[in-house]
């Protein structure tokens, strides 16, 4: 059996072997890893999974994991629906008034 590079840790960000980023979130009686990767996918591991994966303790990247419905609620979830398109000859409108 392979052993990571490094054991999981709450709160620290990792580097796999994809060159992608995620964070370890929880970690459930050492046996299922939770981990949130940049994009904001969520995953869990199990140990021996873990132990499989070549990653890197890195830095934090800086931009903080929050979803958008946390971020925003429900009520700004509607706020493209409130966008509306506009047109060249919109504009060339407003540019006259």
């Amino acid at each position: 059996m392979a052993i990571a590079l490094c054991n999981p840790e709450i709160g620290l960000w990792y580097r796999d072997i994809q060159n992608r980023l995620f964070e370890v979130v929880a970690i459930e009686n050492e046996d299922a890893i939770e981990v949130q990767y940049y994009d904001g996918d969520v995953t869990e591991f199990d140990r021996e999974s873990w132990d499989l994966l070549c990653v890197n303790v890195i830095s934090e990247p800086g931009v903080s994991l929050v979803s958008y419905e946390e971020t925003f609620g429900e009520e700004e979830n509607s706020l493209t629906d409130k966008l509306k398109p506009i047109s060249w000859n919109d504009i060339a409108g407003e540019i006259e008034n």
